[in-house]
């Protein structure tokens, strides 16, 4: 139980508002605090202690709220929002719950706050970025906050329009990356967002790699693993690169390397010329181990089918090849009816490639199949 803006209040033709409520509360993201609530969990037993928490967005406190409900984790938290109305919804909620004491609640600038505590000493053990939009002008501030030699930085960004390709300029200058509009844009979109932050980071000598992260209805998240160290963060560079696609054929690659690398603009498969985007990140998505703790704190933790259907999805496709093929889009292509995905994936396994379902995508595979190969297979369906 808590006090959050009456939904019903705030609504348009029948859908909630988030941004016309006087103190930011979203229940459509419910699965993203289930997700950090197993993280903190997980994280903590992993490191063998509680941890100090920083919430510099926290709306209504409700994410807050959970850690301190939800977890044995949290040694000391400190919870913040620039609205004045949501710092005193904040405290009433904490109040409602006998934890005011426990919390360091404060009506901040984010930046300025995770600023304060910068000093050696006063950094944290997880800051939980989850803006409405965009967490890149708060990615400085927050790295400077993490505690040196062992950290998480849990990232939300909901504005996938731009990740996603429909305004190239605006993503270029907010995360310094050329957008990728198509058929696999959101895990681009992740891939993007995960090479800004670990950018960010490594300007300040800290190794970000991402432990876990998806996609699910209107945002990306992200939860990184850090430490500080600057050969460290040099290798985690060496993981960004540029993705090469090519329409003519569908083929698609990432190419590992900063600056950029020596490109060609013609498609090695067909010759025809191809589109660039990123920086990218050409690295896994997930860490397996962490994934896998994760998932065993949410069995015992959340009863939310969704939660645990899609933390169970990241797992099975956590080794799977970058970037999925929308079968759809494939079997257009072939000009053929579509197949079962499952009759896909096996006649894929059967002739030796990878092949998984995605998270990202109902109707998509993941493999290390050729795109020449997956068409071909197609037509033999018919």
């Amino acid at each position: 139980m808590f006090y959050a803006p009456d939904v019903s209040l705030y609504s348009e033709r029948g859908s909630y508002i988030p941004s016309k409520a006087p103190v930011f509360y979203n229940p459509k993201m419910s699965l993203n605090r289930d997700v950090t609530v197993c993280v903190l969990q997980a994280y903590s037993e992993e490191a063998g202690r509680k941890l100090r928490v920083c919430v510099p967005m926290a709306g209504c406190g409700v994410r807050a709220l959970r850690f301190m409900l939800e977890t044995d984790s949290v040694e000391s938290i400190v919870v913040n929002d620039i609205n004045p109305a949501a710092f005193s919804l904040i405290k009433k909620n904490f109040e409602l719950h006998g934890l005011k004491d426990r919390a360091f609640i404060c009506c901040e600038d984010a930046n300025t706050l995770l600023s304060s505590f910068a000093s050696k000493g006063d950094r944290f053990d997880l800051v939980d970025l989850d803006p409405f939009g965009s967490p890149a002008p708060f990615l400085e501030s927050a790295v400077r906050a993490l505690k040196p030699k062992s950290a998480m930085l849990c990232i939300t960004a909901t504005d996938l329009p731009l990740l996603c390709g429909s305004q190239p300029r605006a993503c270029l200058r907010r995360y310094g990356s050329m957008p990728f509009k198509g058929e696999y844009c959101h895990e681009v979109a992740l891939r993007i967002l995960i090479a800004h932050a670990v950018s960010v980071a490594a300007k300040h000598d800290y190794a970000l790699q991402p432990a876990l992260s998806y996609y699910f209805g209107h945002h990306v998240r992200v939860y990184f693993k850090g430490r500080l160290g600057a050969k460290m963060a040099d290798e985690k560079l060496e993981k960004i690169g540029y993705l090469v696609h090519c329409d003519h054929c569908l083929s698609r690659r990432l190419i590992r390397g900063l600056p950029a690398p020596d490109i060609t603009r013609r498609c090695p498969e067909c010759g025809k010329e191809t589109r660039i985007a990123g920086p990218v990140w050409c690295g896994p998505l997930q860490n397996e181990d962490f994934l896998r703790r994760v998932v065993k704190v949410a069995e015992r933790k959340i009863e939310k089918e969704e939660t645990l259907e899609l933390l169970a999805q990241l797992l099975e496709e956590a080794n799977a090849p970058p970037l999925y093929y929308e079968i759809h889009r494939m079997c257009s292509a072939a000009r053929v009816p579509c197949p079962p995905i499952e009759k896909v994936i096996e006649a894929l396994r059967g002739m030796g490639f990878s092949a998984f379902r995605t998270h990202f995508s109902a109707i998509s595979v993941k493999t290390d199949a050729p795109p020449m190969k997956l068409l071909a297979l197609l037509r033999e369906f018919v």
